[in-house]
């Protein structure tokens, strides 16, 4: 059972990939929305069912009217249950990243039609929905939560819109896959000594030696200064011995190294390295970060840990 089970799962799946290809900007029509009625739109056709039976049993005029009404109410309703739904133009938007285990979210583009469309349901499998209502030729903005279950970037599965407006006798829906990802960052995991190098290692010894630190400005001269510091030029023109100050850039700022956490699984690796950016970024210290398909220069802000996560969230074919 359980073999059919998953047998006819996957070959609804083809089908509605085939009829519902993924794209970033999807209207909504006959071919892409499927209508059929609620557990009240039933007990609605049931009773009047049973209001034209008893109309013929008891010659009563009165109760068939009744039915041919009912009837002519729910005729109606398919056809604005059904408008409510077409012509609404959903496109894919912006993300919020998040880390695993935790929700990210993906922005949703509502577009509306020729008709208001209101009570319009929307949410990704497994997540919360949300409500919007669009006027004619309007745009809304949705922000869908995302369950982000592993690293990298997370497909949430089909967009499921439906609504049940105006009577509540029909259910109409699509399931539309806007082609939108989030990305996953690793889950930090705190525990043991920074990852990283220091910018005072021999290497950064070598490159002051070329003369790679920045200026700074000037002091007065003092006893025993090299006079290969002095700013003659400033003494030519009167001002007095001076000496140049120079400033090491890689003072300060540390490199997160892939390579220095050997011995761990990749994934605790990506946790690890994770954390210390986000200490580093609390302490407003420059860090730098290597990965073995990526590179980032030291820096610091908020723009830098976004992209440092991002490398870390992509690393690896994550």
């Amino acid at each position: 059972m359980k073999a059919l089970r998953r047998r006819i799962r996957s070959l609804y799946q083809r089908w509605l990939q085939h009829r519902i290809p993924p794209s970033r900007r999807v209207q909504l029509g006959q071919r892409n929305i499927f209508i059929f009625p609620t557990g009240y739109g039933f007990l609605f056709l049931l009773i009047a069912a049973l209001l034209f039976v008893a109309g013929i049993n008891y010659e009563n005029n009165l109760l068939l009217g009744f039915s041919f009404l009912l009837v002519s109410i729910f005729l109606m309703a398919i056809l604005h249950t059904f408008r409510n739904l077409a012509g609404v133009v959903l496109i894919a938007g912006d993300l919020r990243p998040g880390f695993v285990g935790a929700r990210g979210a993906l922005e949703v583009r509502v577009q509306g039609g020729s008709y208001p469309h209101r009570s319009l349901t929307l949410h990704w499998p497994g997540s919360p929905a949300e409500d919007v209502s669009v006027e004619p030729g309007r745009e809304e903005s949705v922000w869908l939560s995302v369950n982000l279950t592993r690293r990298g970037r997370e497909h949430p599965g089909r967009l499921r819109i439906d609504s049940r407006y105006p009577l509540g006798l029909l259910r109409t829906w699509s399931m539309i896959d806007l082609d939108s990802r989030c990305i996953a960052w690793p889950k930090p995991l705190p525990g043991g000594e920074c990852p990283g190098t220091g910018g005072d290692d021999d290497s950064g010894r070598q490159a002051q030696d070329q003369g790679s630190e920045d200026f700074d400005g000037l002091r007065n001269y003092v006893a025993g200064d090299s006079l290969r510091s002095v700013d003659w030029k400033s003494y030519a023109r009167g001002r007095g011995l001076n000496t140049k100050q120079f400033t090491d850039p890689a003072e300060g700022r540390l490199w997160l190294t892939w390579e220095s956490l050997t011995g761990h699984d990749p994934e605790i690796r990506y946790s690890k390295l994770c954390y210390w950016v986000l200490e580093l970024d609390r302490e407003h210290r420059p860090y730098g970060l290597i990965l073995p398909d990526s590179q980032l220069d030291p820096a610091s802000g908020a723009a830098h840990r976004e992209r440092a996560l991002e490398l870390l969230a992509l690393s690896g074919g994550g």
